[in-house]
């Protein structure tokens, strides 16, 4: 039996901590209308449905984070747990 991974996994952008310098240098890079290309401020969190964190994806800048937070939020919706966790949780190194 198959089980979506929705029902296992949820996935939510969230502030980073001590994340002061990205937070100016996102606002200073706004200003000069960098738009996806200054840092983000927020980190894609996987976390299972219970809300215990399964893993942090590496920080990069806006338009990374949005681009992470989409695609996994597709796969959410569309993949089944295994193949899910297989893409976004399992040890890439």
């Amino acid at each position: 039996m198959n089980t979506p991974a929705s029902e296992v996994y949820a996935v939510a952008g969230e502030d980073r901590a001590r994340n002061g310098m990205r937070w100016a240098a996102t606002v200073v890079l706004g200003l000069l209308d960098a738009g996806r290309d200054a840092p983000s401020v927020s980190e894609v969190v996987i976390r299972r449905v219970d809300g215990s964190m399964v893993r942090r994806l590496p920080v990069g800048d806006v338009g990374d984070f949005t681009d992470q937070l989409n695609e996994i939020t597709r796969d959410l919706a569309t993949m089944d747990v295994v193949p899910f966790a297989e893409k976004w949780i399992a040890d890439r190194g």
